[in-house]
């Protein structure tokens, strides 16, 4: 996976440190939540390809002019792909930790991961469709 433990250090997720609501504990999980994308955008391929996603993806509504409904809709499916795709690297790595030889169980796990992602990619694809080929027809029909 390219990444590197970090000492001895291990979670304990204690019943008193699941129910800390302080700003420390919030904090602390902001945290988390950032090194997960960091680790996601450092080290994993797809990574790069979402990013043109994205980028394609919002320039594009920019130019056709999306109504609010369709940027809801986007969003939605960009940041539903991408935590499908975090999902996917932690099975990964919980997988390459526990088995690093090759097992039919893990296979399964990681083809299912990625499989959940394309479903989304999928999805995607069909909203762009629906969204984006109505409005470039009508700018086509308007230089007509």
């Amino acid at each position: 996976m390219g990444m590197e433990s970090k000492g001895n250090k291990k979670s304990v997720c204690t019943k008193s440190s699941r129910l800390d609501f302080s700003v420390k504990g919030l904090f602390s999980i902001v945290r988390n939540s950032y090194n997960g994308l960091k680790n996601f955008f450092r080290y994993e391929r797809s990574a790069l390809v979402y990013l043109i996603a994205f980028a394609f993806t919002i320039g594009a509504g920019l130019i056709l002019q999306m109504n609010m409904m369709e940027w809801v809709m986007i969003f939605f499916v960009l940041l539903t792909m991408l935590a499908s795709e975090l999902l996917n690297t932690a099975i990964e790595a919980i997988c390459d930790l526990v088995s690093p030889e090759y097992n039919p169980f893990v296979k399964v796990a990681k083809d299912s991961g990625s499989a959940a992602t394309g479903v989304l990619t999928i999805l995607w694809i069909i909203i762009l469709l629906l969204i984006y080929v109505p409005k470039v027809v009508q700018i086509i029909e308007e230089f007509l």
